[in-house]
């Protein structure tokens, strides 16, 4: 515990060093608040994996060239202290994982294991509502090249009734009259969830998809993005953006929780909407 008890170490460091004139711009950086900042995903990732070229790194050989930044003092900057969802106990054996000098875990861009969440604002037959769309990269087998691509969308008010009529059904004979209760069927948009095979499986993204090719959906913007984080083995991590002044401020860890790859797939099925 005594790892996140002084996870402000560095963060009390560099205030003291606001007050010895470091408000003045010095090459890239305004001031500490920003050299601390975690301003991109991409410089997450960085941070992570003990990236030698990072903006915090190059702050403090050029301010405090004696100190010596490690790869845990560089994980401690990621994490969200204010009401933060994870427990010390956790953060701790986390850290210690990921740092185990016969094994050290990374994260990797190209990895098809880690996932954006996207809020977005739609109107909906001019209704406002919201949708959440999930994101992954993809790297091409035949060109080698990677895109972000949407892997998962969830809008409730697109679901199917789950109302059970027990008297509602297709007979047995139906197709000795060609399916004349089809019409009925179909337009019984309550119970429709009584003809369909107990097998169905709704789809969101589709659902999703084929509201937005016939009108019904317009899309208008995002409101938020969350990225999930299931490649470390054992654990699943979530970062969210907080905009706020201080040296803790950015793409920040905002919960973290073990997880079995059991519950991982689970996840990404009920959280994410993702079906592979």
């Amino acid at each position: 515990m005594r790892i996140f008890c002084a996870g402000f170490l560095l963060f009390l460091l560099l205030g003291k060093a606001q007050g010895q004139g470091l408000n003045n711009k010095i090459g890239p950086f305004q001031n500490a608040e920003f050299a601390f900042e975690v301003k991109t995903i991409d410089e997450f990732i960085e941070r992570f994996n003990n990236d030698q070229y990072t903006l915090i790194r190059q702050y403090m050989e050029e301010k405090f060239p004696k100190k010596k930044l490690t790869r845990l003092d560089l994980i401690r900057t990621l994490f969200n202290y204010d009401d933060p969802l994870w427990s010390k106990e956790d953060a701790l054996e986390f850290s210690n994982y990921v740092l185990d000098q016969k094994d050290e875990k990374f994260l990797d861009f190209y990895s098809n294991t880690w996932f954006a969440q996207a809020e977005c604002l739609v109107k909906y037959k001019g209704v406002p509502k919201r949708v959440n769309i999930t994101l992954q990269v993809f790297v091409s087998d035949r060109t080698g090249t990677a895109k972000w691509v949407i892997c998962g969308a969830r809008a409730p008010f697109l679901d199917f009734s789950n109302r059970i009529d027990s008297k509602k059904f297709l007979n047995p004979i139906s197709h000795a009259t060609d399916f004349i209760g089809l019409r009925k069927a179909m337009e019984d948009k309550v119970f429709l969830k009584n003809y369909l095979s107990e097998d169905f499986k709704e789809s969101h993204l589709n659902k999703y998809l084929a509201a937005l090719a016939s009108g019904e959906i317009v899309f208008e913007q995002i409101s938020s993005i969350t990225y999930h984080f299931l490649s470390i083995d054992n654990w699943l991590f979530t970062v969210k953006e907080y905009r706020r002044p201080g040296k803790n401020s950015g793409w920040l860890i905002q919960s973290l929780s073990k997880r079995t790859q059991s519950e991982k797939a689970d996840y990404l099925k009920n959280n994410l909407f993702c079906d592979h």
